[in-house]
């Protein structure tokens, strides 16, 4: 974090708030989401009325701050990639696949991400958010792409935070986002120095 030194002279950047033990997980925000079915069709999104569930962790309490749950769209799945889904376990991405499973797909294989194909692994902490679409990032425990709604509770988009556009506009406008929880920490450390000069 950058201030000029006519402002701040010593730039302090907040403590932590979670250790190793205690850090959010996938799990933690998308879980309760497993079985919503998700939509294809991005003219159908009119919104899932949501079934109160009181076993919600916190993060999943917050981040479920409506009844009607909108952007909860995945993209339809081909065959390869379904068997490919099949195949990789939670953690594991395309470089995991057998090798008849990742031809006729890239150039050169060996050049792919690690993002590439990636399962989620419920109880780790998500990677940085990029765009899910690309990257074809895979549900902890389902055979199926991560949808536009889960990733942006990755990123720790509120439900009543509506997504507009196109999918792959939905998909790149929750990958291009800073997360509001980080952007809301940065804020209240920078208001704070502020208030203090």
């Amino acid at each position: 974090m950058g201030v000029k030194k006519s402002i701040c002279e010593k730039v302090q950047l907040p403590k932590p708030i979670f250790d190793k033990e205690h850090y959010r997980t996938v799990r933690d925000a998308i879980a309760d989401l497993e079985d919503v079915k998700p939509i294809e069709d991005i003219t159908k999104d009119y919104g899932i009325s949501l079934v109160e569930l009181n076993n919600l962790g916190e993060l999943a309490d917050n981040l479920r701050d409506t009844d009607v749950l909108r952007n909860h769209i995945i993209t339809s799945t081909r065959q390869t990639s379904m068997e490919r889904f099949k195949t990789i376990k939670q953690g594991e991405n395309f470089h995991s696949l057998p090798e008849d499973l990742k031809t006729n797909t890239y150039t050169d294989i060996s050049r792919t991400q690690n993002t590439i194909y990636l399962r989620l692994a419920y109880d780790e902490p998500s990677g940085t958010v990029v765009n899910v679409r690309k990257s074809m990032w895979i549900h902890p425990t389902l055979d199926r792409a991560v949808s536009i709604r889960e990733a942006a509770r990755l990123q720790t988009f509120p439900d009543s935070f509506v997504f507009a556009g196109t999918k792959d506009e939905q998909y790149q406008q929750v990958g291009n986002a800073v997360p509001p929880i980080l952007a809301r920490a940065i804020a209240s450390k920078l208001k704070e120095m502020l208030d203090n000069e």
